[in-house]
């Protein structure tokens, strides 16, 4: 069952370490004196897709072996559960996701500090803004 996809898997295998040596070949055996030749660029594009067409052989065989092994029952595909929205919150009011934890009163505990010391510079902020004139934005 699976032994049918070696082979094609192999080739596929060696036609992509092909086209990576026929990138590199120019550049190792100095074929490229003067630049880029146009046996160089020949060489270079000609692997380029040599690697394209040789990973697209590589990931269809090994989406075909995939798809055996599914059928198969070797593979077990798990399939997703979608997501889905949180209820909307209730009219003029926070939404409620149960009952507030130790967890969450700790993190308002810790988080308030912050949030007054935030709350005096942006009034003063706001002040100096108004003490100057209150000038919009410079163009």
């Amino acid at each position: 069952m699976v032994t049918k996809y070696v082979w094609p898997l192999a080739t596929s295998a060696l036609v992509v370490l092909f086209g990576v040596a026929l990138l590199i070949w120019p550049f190792a055996l100095h074929t490229n004196v003067g630049g880029w030749t146009h046996a160089t660029t020949s060489d270079f594009w000609s692997g380029l897709g040599v690697i394209v067409v040789g990973l697209l052989m590589l990931l269809g065989w090994l989406d075909g072996l995939r798809q055996e092994l599914i059928r198969a029952g070797v593979i077990e595909v798990r399939r997703r559960e979608p997501v889905t929205a949180p209820a909307a919150p209730p009219p003029g009011g926070v939404p409620q996701y149960g009952a507030p934890s130790a967890a969450n009163s700790d993190l308002d505990q810790l988080l308030r500090p912050l949030a007054e010391t935030v709350l005096r510079d942006l009034s003063a902020q706001l002040a100096a803004k108004e003490g100057r004139g209150g000038g919009g934005p410079v163009a």
